[in-house]
């Protein structure tokens, strides 16, 4: 089989081959791996984001479930120090949101722990200027096990800009810690929407440590209030609507002035 044929191959994966281990043994092991690895840069490398995004999954596949058939064990074994990673991590900084959105999606389910540092920069080029990529970013990145992490949440709670600081309101969600300082700094904000879902996250999140030790009447009385106080505007709603509207429209990237727009002429009119 030539290089076009597995080419062909990996971009029909979602149709033909998806989840099947024998179709990607049949990719890893056609070519020497150093050929397939250039192959898959080349993919990954695409104009087209629907090429880069079905690579990128074939990836994500191949290192997840690849396991299960011997003949993928050799591709698994040397991917962490291939060229398909230091590919994936010069996507990390691409001028398309959703191609270094997935790469960095990419990085961190395929436990590349030698792109901690990539991440790691990328959230310093990033952490003020593309507030939607911050969650998947540090997600990641404390995946990965980079160090001090909190202290990048911590930055994100002093940013300058609003839409950082309400990016940042997420992990208290997700971490269901409401102690550290950058919970109080969130919660006196000056932006009412960063200052309002902070709260009703804190909330929530207290209602829950303290579950055990109030009454079945005190806990359905918190649970009222906490309900008369949840924002009709959330962070992730946000988010939500506004990726939507770029990909539907064809748009790759955007400015944290394009979203400040959009939030102010779609959602607070």
């Amino acid at each position: 089989m030539n290089p076009e044929n597995v080419q062909i191959l990996i971009t029909r994966y979602l149709d033909d081959g998806f989840e099947d281990t024998v179709y990607m043994a049949q990719i890893v092991n056609t070519l020497p791996f150093i050929d397939t690895s250039a192959l898959i840069c080349s993919l990954l490398k695409s104009s087209n984001y629907e090429t880069f995004s079905i690579t990128a999954l074939f990836i994500r596949d191949v290192i997840l479930y690849g396991n299960r058939n011997k003949d993928c064990y050799q591709f698994i074994s040397k991917y962490p120090e291939s060229s398909i990673v230091t590919t994936l991590e010069e996507l990390v900084f691409s001028h398309n949101y959703f191609i270094r959105d997935e790469a960095i999606y990419t990085l961190g389910k395929t436990c590349s722990y030698n792109s901690k540092n990539k991440l790691r920069q990328a959230f310093d080029r990033f952490r003020d200027s593309d507030p939607l990529l911050l969650t998947k970013l540090l997600n990641e990145m404390q995946w990965l096990g980079v160090e001090n992490s909190e202290n990048c949440i911590e930055q994100m709670a002093n940013s300058f800009s609003y839409l950082t600081r309400w990016a940042a309101v997420q992990y208290i969600k997700q971490s269901g810690n409401i102690f550290p300082s950058w919970v109080e700094i969130l919660r006196r904000d000056n932006h009412k929407l960063v200052r309002t879902e902070t709260e009703y996250e804190y909330r929530t999140t207290l209602e829950i440590i303290d579950k055990k030790v109030l009454s079945k009447v005190q806990q359905r009385q918190r649970s009222k209030e906490i309900k008369k106080i949840k924002p009709l505007i959330l962070f992730q709603t946000v988010q939500g609507q506004f990726l939507s509207y770029l990909f539907h429209n064809g748009i790759n990237g955007y400015s944290v002035t394009d979203l400040e727009n959009y939030i102010d002429r779609v959602i607070l009119s």
